[in-house]
């Protein structure tokens, strides 16, 4: 890593946007995209939108059977057919999740026939203005962005061994930056919206 991109990545300044993709893609090494995942199968979450479905393209580009995973019903179909059209593939499964809900979680991975994951991405994400709260009372982004993708892969962990080099990746972004984090008053219960 350049010095500018250390100094820059250590301010948050042009890090979490398209410049600073563009300053560490420099650094990519074409070899390492050409990889073909035919007869894998990918878990993406989140998948409608965004780096979701970056992931999802850049995986069926590559042969991978990719399960769309998203919330809405709706604008998962529309990804899916986005999706189909631009990559011609047709092993993209969609699957309606809500990821901030165990029971909604727990159907996702029994509605999911496969019996090997190679790749699981927890990208699905939140981070509301407000607190809100799960059907079990649990403040909204805590359980979509902690306890959501710790169940699915908990429960996916079988079918990850069974794949043998399988790989869990958990996304983050830039937003985490915008909210401080109170240890004190981490599920918000005590303070408001700032």
């Amino acid at each position: 890593m350049s010095l500018v991109s250390r100094v820059l990545d250590a301010t948050i300044v042009l890090s979490f946007d398209r410049s600073g993709f563009r300053r560490h893609a420099a650094s990519f090494r074409a070899e390492d995209l050409r990889v073909d995942l035919t007869g894998r199968v990918a878990v993406v979450t989140g998948a409608n939108s965004g780096i979701g479905k970056a992931t999802s393209r850049a995986l069926a580009e590559r042969g991978a059977e990719v399960f769309l995973l998203c919330r809405s019903e709706e604008r998962g179909r529309a990804a899916l057919r986005d999706l189909r059209e631009t990559t011609g593939s047709r092993r993209l499964r969609l699957v309606t999740v809500d990821v901030a809900e165990p029971d909604s979680v727990r159907a996702a991975v029994d509605g999911i026939g496969a019996d090997r994951i190679h790749v699981l991405v927890n990208n699905a994400a939140v981070l509301p203005d407000d607190r809100r709260e799960n059907g079990r009372g649990i403040e909204i982004t805590f359980a979509t962005n902690v306890l959501g993708p710790f169940l699915l892969t908990r429960l996916f962990e079988p079918r990850l061994r069974a794949a043998g080099a399988a790989r869990v990746i958990n996304v983050s972004s830039g937003g985490m930056y915008a909210r401080r984090l109170s240890l004190d008053d981490w599920d918000w219960k005590k303070r408001h919206a700032e």
